[in-house]
C-alpha cells in the first residue's frame, strides 16, 4: 500500500513493507499479554478449552483463505479469458511452463550457478502450487523483459535437473549433438567466420560419409535465444525415424548480430553445403571412395517459429542468387514467424484467403474473426450462456447478448423495430476483423510484450527497413514470382496461435502463385482459373500441405515431456520428412483421375486441415453453384449493378481444398471426392494405428465442421443477397 500512496510502485517499497509488518506483529506479540488484548483474553479461553493450538492454527489458517477467496465462493470473481481458449492437455503444459519460467526467474540473482540451478526446479515447484503467484509475476516481468530473462526464459533444458529428466525419454542415437564448423562460401561477402552446427544422427558414424540426404534445421528462439541443444528433443526424435542425418545450425543470435547477419549465416551454409555436396559436413562429396561420381545431395531445410523466416528467406536468396544453387527438396515450416508488421487490423485481402482456406475445416479460426458474435469484443471463442437456470425466473439476461445482438442501426435503417433485419448483416471479411496476433494477445506462451522486444532486438540498432516490402524480413509479402519457383511446403500451426493467420494466409499466396504460373505455362489466360468451370481441369500437384492442432497455441515441439499431443505432431513430421526425402518418379506425385486407385482414409494423417490438393475446389463450388442457382435473374442483375458494395461481391478462390468427408458409422464414403496425398506412403499396422489414434484424439473434426461451415456460408450468402435487395428497394422508394 505504501507505494501506492506515494504514487510510485516500487519493489523496493513493497519489500519495505513487507519487513515493516512483519517486524511490527513479532514485536506486538513478543510485548503484548500472551492472552492477547483484554476485550479477546475470555475468547482466548474458551478456545484454548476446546481446541488444540495446532487445531486454531489450522482453522484459522482456512479462515484466512476462505476470506481471501470469498468473492469466488459466492460467484463474484472475475470471469477467467482462457477458461475455454486451450485444449485440457495445453493448458496444463502451459500450466507448468509457467511455473518453470516464474521459477527460474525468481532465481536468477543466485550465485554460485549449482545453487541457482537447484533452486529454480524449487521455486519452481513453489509456482505449481500456487500458480496464480506464477501468472501475476510473468505479467510484470514480460512488461518489461530483458535480454538475459528471455535466454533465461527459453534455455531452461541447460538446468542439469531439467536436463537430466528430459534425456531419459529420448531415443539414443550414434551421433549425437556432434558439434561441427562449417566453412563459408569462397569469395564470400559476408565474411569468413565458420558457423557452427550441429548432426544428430541413428546410423552408424561410417555410413554417414554415404548419405544422399539432408535435413538442414533452423531452430527457432526468437532471434535472440535457442540454440539447438534446446531443441534436442524433437530433432533426435527425427533423426531416429528418418534415419537421415539432421543438421541444426546454431546462427548468431540478436541483439549481438542483428538482422540480417543470422540470415546470411543459414543462406552461407546452405551455398556451401550443396557446392560442396555434403562434404563440408562430413559427407563424401562430388567423388566416392572408388572414384565413382555421386548424385546431388537431396535436402529438406525445417524451422519452427523464427527458423521458419529464416527457412523461406533463404529460399528467397537462393531464386535470387547469381550462384545457381540446386532448390531444396521440400521446406517444413513449424509455427512460423512470416510477417513483422504487428498491426492490429487484418488486411482485407489476407481476411480473404483466411475464408477461402478454413471455409471447409478449420471454423475456430474463422470463428476468432467475427467478433460481434461475443459478448466482448476480444473474445476469440463463444462466450455467451444461453443456457441458464435463473432465466425462467428472470427473463433473458442483458449481458448474456452478443454485440450483434444488441445493434439497433444498421446501414441507415432502423433494426429494432423488425428483428429479421438484424441478421441481415455483410458476409464476415467486410467488416473490421483483429489479426491472431493481437486476438491471442493473452497467450500463454508469446503476447503482444514478446513479439515487441524480439523485434526490436532482431531489427537492431541501425535497422530501419519497409516492413511492408522486405520480403527478407516478412516474407508473407514475398512477390508471386518468386513464390512461384517455391518447392514443396508442409506448414504446422496451432489452432490458437498468434501466427496462425500468417500462416494460413502464406499457404494461399504460394498456392495461387502456383497457379497462375502454371496458368501461364499452359497458355490459359490471366485470371481463367477463378472460373468455376475449368475447375475439373486444374492439376493437382501437391503445392502446400497445411496442419492445425485443435486448441494447441506456439512453441508445442518444446512441451514433449508434457503434451501428448507435441509427440503425434513430431512423428506426423517425421513421415512427411520421409516422403519427401525418398527417391519417388515423377508419375507418383501426380494425381489418377481413376478413383478405383484412391485409397480411403477417414482423417488424413494427423492434424490435417488443408490438404495437399490445392488447385480444386469442388466441394466448394457445388455448395456455391447450388445457392447462386437459386437466386433469381432479376437479383442477379441486381449483384451486378452494386459489385462495388462489399455485401454483394461473392470470393471464390482455387485454394478451397477437397475434404475427405467418411461416415464414421459406417466404411462407405460420402458423395464428397476422396483426396489422398500421392506422394503418401504405405504406413505400417503399428504406425497406421498410432496415426488413426493420435487422430482421433486431436485432428479437427472434418465430416463434423464440413456442415457448419456450409451452413455458415449458405447463411452468409442469402443474408448478404438479401441485403442487397433491402438497399435496391429502399432506394427504388426514395
Amino acid at each position: 500500500m505504501i507505494d501506492h500512496l506515494l504514487g510510485r510502485p516500487s519493489p523496493s517499497w513493497k519489500r519495505f513493507q513487507v519487513f515493516i509488518v512483519s517486524f511490527t506483529w513479532f514485536w506486538y506479540i513478543y510485548k503484548a499479554d500472551r492472552r492477547g488484548p483484554k476485550f479477546c483474553q475470555k475468547w482466548n479461553d474458551k478456545l484454548l478449552a476446546q481446541f488444540t493450538p495446532f487445531q486454531l492454527i489450522a482453522g484459522t489458517l482456512a479462515f484466512l483463505y476462505m476470506l481471501k477467496n470469498a468473492d469466488r465462493m459466492i460467484g463474484l470473481g472475475a470471469p477467467e479469458p482462457l477458461s475455454r481458449l486451450y485444449s485440457r492437455n495445453f493448458y496444463r503444459a502451459t500450466w507448468i511452463y509457467t511455473a518453470l519460467d516464474a521459477g527460474f526467474w525468481t532465481a536468477m540473482p543466485i550465485r554460485p550457478k549449482f545453487l541457482k540451478d537447484i533452486m529454480s526446479i524449487v521455486f519452481s515447484i513453489y509456482y505449481l502450487i500456487f500458480a496464480d503467484q506464477a501468472d501475476e509475476k510473468i505479467r510484470r516481468i514480460r512488461a518489461t523483459i530483458t535480454v538475459e530473462q528471455l535466454r533465461v526464459s527459453w534455455e531452461k533444458s541447460y538446468n542439469p535437473i531439467l536436463r537430466a529428466a528430459i534425456r531419459l525419454k529420448q531415443p539414443r542415437l550414434s551421433i549425437f549433438q556432434k558439434k561441427i564448423l562449417i566453412p563459408r562460401p569462397k569469395n564470400n561477402p559476408h565474411g569468413t567466420r565458420p558457423v557452427i552446427g550441429y548432426i544428430y544422427y541413428a546410423g552408424s558414424p561410417e555410413s554417414l560419409a554415404n548419405q544422399d540426404k539432408l535435413v538442414l534445421d533452423f531452430p527457432g528462439g526468437g532471434f535472440i535465444a535457442m540454440p539447438p541443444p534446446c531443441h534436442e528433443d524433437y530433432l533426435s526424435h527425427w533423426a531416429k525415424r528418418t534415419q537421415v542425418p539432421i543438421l541444426s545450425i546454431d546462427y548468431s543470435k540478436a541483439p549481438e548480430f542483428p538482422y540480417p547477419y543470422a540470415l546470411e549465416e543459414c543462406f552461407d551454409v546452405y551455398q556451401s553445403i550443396m557446392e560442396s555436396n555434403g562434404e563440408a559436413i562430413g559427407i563424401a562429396g562430388w567423388t566416392n571412395k572408388d572414384g565413382s561420381k555421386r548424385k546431388q545431395i537431396k535436402v529438406v531445410m525445417a524451422g519452427d517459429s523464427a527458423g521458419g523466416n529464416l527457412v523461406t528467406s533463404v529460399m528467397f536468396k537462393i531464386l535470387e542468387s547469381s550462384t545457381t544453387l540446386s532448390h531444396p527438396t521440400a521446406l517444413v515450416l513449424i509455427y512460423p514467424c512470416l510477417n513483422f508488421d504487428i498491426t492490429c487490423w487484418m488486411a482485407p485481402s489476407h481476411l480473404s484467403v483466411i475464408r477461402a482456406e478454413s471455409a471447409h475445416s478449420i471454423p475456430g479460426v474463422l470463428e476468432s474473426k467475427d467478433h460481434l458474435r461475443h459478448k466482448s469484443p476480444l473474445s476469440v471463442v463463444p462466450d455467451v450462456k444461453r443456457k441458464r437456470w435463473r432465466k425462467s425466473f428472470s427473463g433473458p439476461r442483458e449481458d448474456e447478448r452478443t454485440i450483434e445482438e444488441r445493434v439497433k442501426y444498421i446501414d441507415g435503417h432502423d433494426v429494432t423495430g423488425n428483428p429479421k433485419e438484424k441478421t441481415s448483416r455483410p458476409v464476415i471479411g467486410t467488416r473490421l476483423t483483429m489479426t491472431s496476433r493481437m486476438s491471442f494477445f493473452n497467450d500463454r506462451i508469446i503476447n503482444p510484450d514478446m513479439m515487441r522486444a524480439m523485434a526490436i532486438l532482431y531489427l537492431g540498432p541501425n535497422n530501419y527497413p519497409d516492413i511492408n516490402s522486405d520480403y527478407l524480413l516478412s516474407p508473407i509479402v514475398g512477390p508471386d514470382e518468386l513464390l512461384a519457383q517455391f518447392p514443396k511446403v508442409y506448414l504446422m500451426c496451432g489452432e490458437k496461435d498468434p501466427f496462425v493467420d500468417d500462416t494460413v494466409v502464406f499457404a494461399g499466396r504460394i498456392r495461387e502463385a502456383k497457379r497462375r504460373k502454371k496458368q501461364m505455362t499452359d497458355g490459359g489466360k490471366f485470371g481463367e482459373g477463378l472460373r468455376m468451370s475449368s475447375v475439373e481441369k486444374s492439376d493437382n500437384d501437391d503445392w502446400v500441405e497445411v496442419k492445425i492442432l485443435q486448441g494447441i497455441s506456439h512453441a508445442f515441439l518444446q512441451m514433449m515431456s508434457v503434451l501428448p499431443e507435441s509427440s503425434g505432431a513430431v512423428r506426423a513430421i517425421g513421415r512427411w520428412l520421409i516422403q519427401s526425402l525418398q527417391d519417388l518418379p515423377d508419375s507418383n506425385f501426380k494425381n489418377d483421375n481413376n478413383t478405383s486407385n484412391r485409397r480411403s482414409v477417414t482423417n488424413q494423417d494427423e492434424g490435417l486441415i488443408i490438404s495437399s490438393r490445392p488447385s480444386t475446389i469442388k466441394d466448394m463450388a457445388k455448395i456455391q453453384q447450388n445457392v447462386i442457382s437459386s437466386i433469381s435473374n432479376d437479383l442477379s442483375q441486381q449483384q451486378k449493378i452494386h459489385s462495388t458494395s462489399p455485401k454483394s461481391n461473392i470470393h471464390v478462390s482455387h485454394s478451397l481444398p477437397d475434404v475427405t468427408l467418411v461416415n464414421e458409422n459406417s466404411h462407405k464414403p460420402s458423395s464428397y471426392p476422396i483426396h489422398v496425398s500421392a506422394s503418401e506412403v504405405a504406413l505400417s499396422p503399428v504406425q497406421e494405428r498410432e496415426r488413426v489414434l493420435w487422430e482421433e484424439q486431436n485432428i479437427l473434426k472434418e465430416h463434423e465442421m464440413l456442415k457448419r461451415r456450409r451452413d455458415d456460408l449458405l447463411t452468409h450468402l442469402t443474408e448478404g443477397c438479401n441485403t442487397t435487395t433491402t438497399d435496391q428497394e429502399n432506394m427504388i422508394k426514395k
